[in-house]
């Protein structure tokens, strides 16, 4: 965690003297009534928030430091709900969806909202919080949080949030992914950059879903690229699997400075040649994160490339060449359709290295089915060929449910989309499908006919 900077905390400063002086505040006050503190809400918290995101933003470690500020009662309670939700989402989860660590800092924030004057108005926005943040603790952590509350009308109201049907593990599930679909879009996250083996273990998960958001919101990097510098050259952790995994992402989708690129591959280089199973290490993380909605393709590809030593031939440097040949002719290319049978006619079929080049194939079809327009419908046509070749090199199930998943997907799109069945545009698709599908085996002939079998109206019942 870093401390908050300077220009931040004067900024909340000013922010704290608006609401203490402010005309909301003082009608609040006089009225005590929900309109009015819902007036000081709407009023002073876009201040808040706007603040808080260019924190989340661009300084993402000052995130805790920021929250204990607005935990001071000057704020008013304004904003506590949102960072008490952000509280819990940060928890790491084991497999029976508990938190592996006690929810200190939740229990700090919500103690603030406890002790707040303005706690009856406030606890109207954080009951479903609070149900998911006992829902992943444990009952005596629980006990002993509400032992901490002195007020018997707030310890009542907390009481009530303890839920017996989230004992269950599947009421957990559906409770913790409603909550997050809130807050999808929401940047929020933090992280501590491990300085020991054991705080190593203790932070990686974190740490990793902290890197991996931020790459998904495509956040900058530059506030902590330090911290960076010091986990990819500390050699306590070479040895260690979580350290690998934070290594292979930060390589393929973190932009570093000169400094910490240049540390990368010196220790890439280093690992590359003590340990004899890194290269199979690093395609387990290729395939563990092909579908995890990851940046995954020619940017990446030739980040990772630009940082290994090209001298050899073993397999990631033939993988890499080929993913370069891909990138620059399409994967469409007969040539590119030529490297890609002899890397592939190389190894068992089953092997990891074939199993990462097939999720490689099938993102560049993703890419390009999933984005084309039904008027594109031709595009869709011309990929027949290249879909058959692949299927005919890779002769793999798993490779050809998903071409007919995307490919039939694309179809019910069409199908929707030129509902009239007697238009060229329905014609050209069912045409198509009728003289392919069955040889790609997407469907059966059955199936097709079933597919534009023209349903029948029943006749209204006197």
């Amino acid at each position: 965690m870093q401390s908050l900077d300077q220009d931040y905390k004067e900024r909340l400063q000013g922010v704290a003297e608006l609401i203490q002086g402010s005309d909301e505040l003082a009608a609040y006050l006089d009225e005590e009534s929900a309109d009015q503190y819902k007036l000081l809400q709407d009023t002073y918290e876009p201040l808040i928030a706007e603040l808080y995101q260019e924190v989340a933003d661009q300084h993402p470690l000052q995130i805790l430091s920021l929250e204990k500020v607005l935990i001071n009662p000057f704020f008013e309670g304004l904003y506590l709900p949102k960072i008490l939700g952000y509280s819990v989402l940060r928890a790491e989860l084991n497999e029976e969806l508990k938190s592996v660590r006690p929810l200190d800092h939740f229990k700090d924030i919500l103690y603030a909202i406890s002790s707040s004057a303005n706690f009856d108005v406030i606890k109207q926005r954080i009951g479903q919080t609070v149900q998911f943040g006992f829902a992943i603790s444990s009952e005596i952590w629980i006990s002993n949080l509400l032992d901490g509350v002195e007020n018997k009308k707030v310890k009542a109201f907390l009481q009530s949030m303890r839920l017996d049907k989230f004992r269950d593990l599947q009421e957990r599930k559906l409770l913790i992914d409603r909550y997050k679909k809130q807050f999808a879009h929401s940047n929020y996250f933090t992280a501590k950059f491990p300085s020991s083996v054991n705080e190593l273990k203790v932070e990686a998960a974190t740490l990793k879903s902290f890197l991996l958001n931020r790459i998904k919101l495509n956040a900058p990097h530059d506030s902590y690229l330090s911290e960076l510098n010091a986990l990819i050259s500390n050699q306590d952790f070479k040895n260690e699997n979580e350290y690998l995994e934070l290594l292979f992402i930060i390589a393929n989708f973190v932009q570093l400075g000169e400094k910490e690129n240049s540390t990368l591959q010196s220790t890439l280089a280093d690992l590359r040649k003590s340990q004899s199973n890194f290269n199979q290490q690093y395609f387990q993380f290729l395939k563990k994160y092909s579908k995890d909605a990851l940046p995954f393709g020619a940017k990446s590809d030739r980040k990772f490339f630009e940082y290994l030593d090209k001298s050899g031939q073993d397999d990631l440097i033939k993988y890499y060449r080929l993913m370069e040949t891909i990138h620059a002719k399409g994967f469409v290319h007969d040539d590119v359709l030529d490297a890609v049978n002899a890397f592939y006619s190389q190894y068992e079929g089953m092997s990891i290295n074939n199993e990462c080049l097939r999720l490689a194939i099938l993102r560049s079809f993703h890419q390009v089915i999933d984005n084309l327009t039904e008027p594109e419908y031709n595009s869709f046509f011309e990929l027949y060929k290249t879909q058959l070749a692949y299927i005919n090199i890779f002769g793999n199930s798993a490779f050809n449910q998903e071409m007919e998943f995307m490919s039939m997907n694309y179809v019910q799109k069409l199908l929707a989309f030129y509902k009239d069945k007697r238009s060229k545009e329905y014609q050209d698709v069912k045409k198509f499908v009728s003289s392919h599908f069955t040889e790609l085996e997407f469907l059966t002939e059955k199936e097709v006919v079933d597919l534009f079998k023209i349903k029948r109206k029943k006749k209204a019942q006197e």
